[in-house]
C-alpha cells in the first residue's frame, strides 16, 4: 500500500475516534451508535456489549453524567485497505446527578477520574469506516 493511501486511511479512522467521543460527551447516541458496525461490540465499564441496539440501550445510564473524554497520544494502524486499529489514552473527567432536561450550568473542575487505555478494531463497511470492537483498560483510576 503506496503511502498516500495509508495516510488517508489513518485520517479517516482518526476521525472516526475523535467523533465518538465527541459524540458520547455531547450525548448525540444516535450519531455515536452509527459509528459502529452492524455487528459492532464494545466492552464497557467491564460489560460486554454487542451491537447497535443493545449499545444504544446503554447510554441511558449515563443520562445524568457529564462527561469530557480527552483523547491523546491517537495511534493508528493500518492493517490493510478495509482494516485498521487505534489506541489511544483517554483522561476521563465525569459529574454525576447532572440534571439532564435542558442546558447543563458550568460544573465545578474535579480531578479526572481515570486515564484509560482504548483500543478499536475499524473495519470498511459500505465505503465508510466503522468501528467493529472497543474496549477499554483502567491505567490509573482516582481513589474515592
Amino acid at each position: 500500500m503506496d503511502r498516500d493511501t495509508a495516510r488517508a486511511i489513518e485520517w479517516d479512522c482518526a476521525q472516526v475516534v475523535q467523533k465518538f467521543y465527541h459524540c458520547l460527551d455531547h450525548k448525540k447516541y444516535d450519531e455515536m451508535v452509527d459509528l459502529f458496525a452492524e455487528d459492532g461490540a464494545w466492552v464497557r465499564l467491564g460489560k460486554p456489549l454487542k451491537g447497535r441496539e443493545t449499545i444504544r440501550k446503554a447510554m441511558a445510564e449515563r443520562d445524568s453524567w457529564l462527561t469530557a473524554h480527552l483523547v491523546s497520544n491517537l495511534h493508528v494502524s493500518v492493517i490493510d485497505a478495509d482494516h485498521a486499529e487505534t489506541m489511544q489514552y483517554i483522561t476521563l473527567y465525569r459529574h454525576e446527578g447532572v440534571d439532564s432536561g435542558g442546558a447543563v450550568a458550568a460544573q465545578p473542575v474535579v480531578l479526572p477520574l481515570a486515564v484509560l487505555r482504548h483500543r478499536d478494531k475499524l473495519v470498511r463497511e459500505g465505503g465508510a469506516w466503522k468501528i467493529q470492537n472497543k474496549s477499554s483498560q483502567q491505567i490509573m483510576m482516582r481513589k474515592h
